[in-house]
């Protein structure tokens, strides 16, 4: 199933449900870093959730987040229509 994203400053688009954002961003030429390679080992694809839905937080994230707002883009699936803003860590 597609659900349409938005990611705030950029032209919304429509993205499989269990992708993750990493992989979707990529996709869309989403300038979203990944300094780690995806592996839930830093925070350089944190993201900001206005709206929509996610898959589960998962514990290897919760060391990289500031905020109970913030996911990873690199663990984070989309399951449902969504509105995020890029919010990378350093």
């Amino acid at each position: 199933m597609m659900h349409p994203i938005e990611v705030e400053g950029y032209p919304s688009f429509m993205a499989a449900a269990g992708r993750t954002l990493l992989e979707v961003c990529d996709e869309q030429g989403i300038p979203m870093e990944s300094a780690c390679g995806g592996f839930a080992a830093c925070n350089s694809c944190r993201v900001k959730v206005l709206d929509g839905k996610l898959s589960p937080l998962l514990e290897e994230e919760t060391a990289f987040l500031d905020r109970p707002d913030q996911r990873l883009g690199c663990q984070a699936k989309v399951c449902g229509p969504l509105k995020i803003a890029l919010d990378p860590g350093i």
